[in-house]
């Protein structure tokens, strides 16, 4: 017999508590070292953001002509 496959919304609703602990947890831990409410929400978004875009941080370059 084939195994049942869990239904597309039950996944997508435990991928998004899992998403929901993992920042309340990151959260917590960078304003117990110092950094405000919305500075740690800001830093998390951002951190998120890159992981999704699978692009790292853009830098300028350095040298002549930047």
């Amino acid at each position: 017999m084939e195994e049942k496959q869990p239904s597309q919304f039950k996944q997508e609703w435990e991928a998004k508590k899992l998403l929901k602990q993992a920042k309340k947890k990151a959260k917590k831990s960078l304003m117990d070292r110092g950094h405000g409410r919305k500075d740690a929400s800001k830093m998390i978004n951002k951190a998120i953001k890159n992981i999704v875009s699978d692009n790292r941080p853009q830098r300028k370059a350095v040298g002549r002509g930047g």
